[in-house]
This record gives structure tokens, C-alpha cells and sequence, in this order.
């Protein structure tokens, strides 16, 4: 049986328990994988592993949904499995063809950049793209330990099918120590690590060697230095056993010190950060009389007919800008794309970060000063000045 075979029948295994799972009334999750499975003909050079995919969605949503094909009004099949993030807009590519221009995957092939693998890494044919759980929350821990002990066999079969070359886990730390934690609940994760240097670590997964690296987005040069740094002497081990992480500390010194600096400098500017009441100044702003709320929640007011702004103390504190007829169930911020490029370039320039989700742009408080006078005067000069940004 060849491996594409034996990677179909997985895949209709793994549909059959995965849609059971999905129709109970305590999990209903979006669930697929990330790469084209169907590509696979031959060992891959590489298989990279995150904890789940972040999305978010139930699964009633998912097989309503147009964007997934044949899906639509269907449940999801073997078919559509191999085909991973295969969700598609009308005229447009899948959300798997475009990964090359994720910020992610420019991060993993810095992080690659000094490695063989840095060569292979754009062949679809000769990686594999995947998580421990296929199905989708918003953040990694909506994912409970429950859930991934019922699903990550799966993920398993799928290594021991197609045997990599090379097994990396993202998320470093946190996805070590949870594999270690679920390996003491199940026999069915036999896993023990080891502390390498900043947030990369070495592992042995039922005997075969992985290692684990910070996910590479919004990642600082210092971190992905010393990951491609690292890399290059670890994936040339043999086994967990022969790794020799004092030598590799020793030969990475450099990048360590300046990962090191970097951590202590960022840290020491977090510390002054939080010397400031974040709820103190969203009150403070919102209560300037400068604004016109324009919905149920107080701290959401308009900049115009069109815009609106989000003043709020969570994520660190921040001032977020989106559509006021944004759509949360669609996410569509019902604006013409050419606007909602002009606007989110004119917001670039200013500072702020349009790559978020659900936001045409975030802002945070530390960027507009470092005491709450700095940041609240700094936040109402900005609400004038955003009123000629956002026209359109």
C-alpha cells in the first residue's frame, strides 16, 4: 500500500471519529487540517504541528457555509480533510494557497533560513502542515486537555504513517509542557523534553526525536535568530539522546545574550507600562464627552457615519477601529476593499497594527505615552486627527 493510500484511509477513520465528537452538544468546533494531504507521495522532509487551528466556528457553521466547497450543507468527508484550510471565497484562492503571505510563514522560514529545510519548505509535496487537534478555537487553550487526549491520536497515526524526516511543534514551552501533562493521563502519548535555550526545547514522541519553537509570528529578530541558530545543530541528531545541549548553548552564545537582553529590555519597559491604571484612562476618555456612543456597550462611539471606535482597558489597553456596521458572525466590515486598504494604509502610517482580526487597526495606550495624563491627552489629540484619517 503506498503512503497516499494509507494516508486516505486515516483520513476516513479519523473524519468518522472527529464527526462524532464535533456533534456533541459540549464541543460542536470547526475542525480541518492545514496542508494538502493529498500531495503526500513519499516520506516528507518535515511536519510542523501547532496545538489547533485558530479560527474559531462551530461545525454547524462550517458545513453551512459556501466557502467550503462541496461542504456546503454537508458534512465534513475524507475528501475535504485531505484537502486542509480549504476554505474559499467566490473567485478567490483558498486560505491554504495564500499561507506563503502569512506573517507566520514568513517568521518559520527565518526561523528554517539556516537549515536544509529552508529549501524544501514552500514544496507542498514534501511537508506537512498540521495540529495536535484539528478542531478550531480562537486561542490555543480553548482547547481543553479532554478534548486533545480524544483527538491527538490522530495527529499521532498521522506521523507514524507518514514518518518525517523532521517533527517541530510550535508554541515551545506551552505545547511541551502540555504533551508532558497529557502523556502522565493517556498511554497513548509516550513524551519527555528537555530545556534547550529561550523558548526552544527538545523532545522524544514515542521514541521519534521533535523539537519545540516559539510560533513564529510576532516574534522579535532577537527570537527568531536564535531559533535559526539553534535549529541547524539539532536537526542533524540522529536521536533525543545524542543532542548535546550544553555544546549547543556554548556554540550559540551570542544569539542567547542578545535574545537575553532583548527579554530583560522588554521586560523592564512592561514593568513601567503597568505602573499606569488602564481602566482609569478608558473612563477618563470616554467620559471627555467627545464621543457618541453607537451601540449597547459604553466604550463603543462613532468617529463618523461609518467608522467607530473601541476605547478599552483589556488586551493591555488599547484603541481599536472597526465599521460600525461590522458583522461579527461574518466578519465582513461591509466596506469596499479599495476603502478598507486606503484606510488601513493611512492607519499604518500612524502606527497602528492592521493585521488584527475583527479590527481594521489596534492602537495600544503604551504607544500614546507613558503616564495616564500622556496617554489620555494623546488619545483625544488622536480622536480628532482620525476623524480626517477615517473619511471616506
Amino acid at each position: 500500500m503506498s503512503i497516499q493510500e494509507e494516508i486516505v484511509d486515516w483520513a476516513k477513520e479519523t473524519v468518522k471519529a472527529y464527526h462524532q465528537i464535533a456533534n456533541r452538544d459540549d464541543v460542536n468546533l470547526a475542525y480541518y487540517t492545514q496542508s494538502d494531504l493529498s500531495l503526500i507521495s513519499e516520506k516528507p522532509e518535515l511536519m510542523i504541528v501547532g496545538i489547533n487551528p485558530g479560527s474559531g466556528g462551530t461545525y454547524k457553521e462550517q458545513c453551512e457555509n459556501k466557502n467550503w466547497s462541496y461542504l456546503y450543507n454537508n458534512n465534513q468527508d475524507e475528501n475535504h480533510l485531505l484537502k486542509g484550510n480549504y476554505c474559499r471565497e467566490e473567485d478567490k484562492p483558498s486560505s491554504w494557497d495564500v499561507h506563503k503571505k502569512w506573517k507566520y510563514w514568513a517568521g518559520l522560514k527565518r526561523c528554517l533560513s539556516k537549515t536544509n529545510l529552508n529549501a524544501i519548505i514552500d514544496d507542498d509535496s514534501k511537508i506537512i502542515v498540521t495540529n495536535a487537534s484539528f478542531f478550531s478555537t480562537k486561542k490555543a487553550n480553548g482547547i481543553s486537555d479532554s478534548l486533545l487526549i480524544e483527538t491527538i491520536p490522530y495527529t499521532l497515526d498521522l506521523i507514524n504513517i507518514t514518518n518525517p524526516k523532521h517533527l517541530i511543534f510550535l508554541s515551545g514551552k506551552s505545547c511541551f509542557e502540555r504533551l508532558h501533562r497529557l502523556s502522565k493521563s493517556s498511554n497513548l502519548i509516550q513524551f519527555e523534553y528537555k530545556y534547550v535555550c529561550g523558548n526552544i526545547y527538545i523532545g522524544k514522541l514515542k521514541g521519534k526525536l521533535c523539537v519545540g519553537i516559539p510560533h513564529p509570528t510576532y516574534k522579535t529578530n532577537e527570537e527568531l535568530n536564535l531559533v535559526s541558530s539553534v535549529l541547524p545543530h539539532i536537526i542533524k541528531s540522529e536521536n533525543y539522546e545524542s543532542i548535546d545541549v550544553a555544546s549547543i548553548q556554548k556554540e550559540c552564545a551570542t544569539q542567547i545574550k542578545e535574545f537575553e537582553e532583548r527579554k530583560k529590555a522588554r521586560g523592564e519597559k512592561c514593568k513601567e507600562y503597568q505602573r499606569i491604571d488602564k481602566k482609569h484612562i478608558e473612563q477618563q476618555i470616554i467620559q471627555s464627552k467627545k464621543l457618541i456612543a453607537y451601540d449597547s456597550k459604553s466604550n463603543r462611539f462613532k468617529i463618523n457615519d461609518k467608522v467607530g471606535i473601541t476605547i478599552t482597558s483589556k488586551d493591555g489597553g488599547c484603541v481599536e477601529l472597526r465599521t460600525i456596521d461590522y458583522d461579527n458572525k461574518t466578519k465582513d466590515f461591509n466596506l469596499a476593499q479599495e476603502s478598507l486598504t486606503a484606510l488601513r494604509e493611512n492607519l499604518k502610517k500612524e502606527g497602528y497594527d492592521v493585521n488584527i482580526e475583527q479590527w481594521i487597526g489596534r492602537k495600544l495606550f503604551s504607544q500614546f505615552g507613558k503616564t495616564d495624563f500622556e496617554i489620555i491627552k494623546s488619545v483625544l489629540a488622536e480622536i480628532e486627527k482620525l476623524k480626517d484619517i477615517c473619511k471616506l
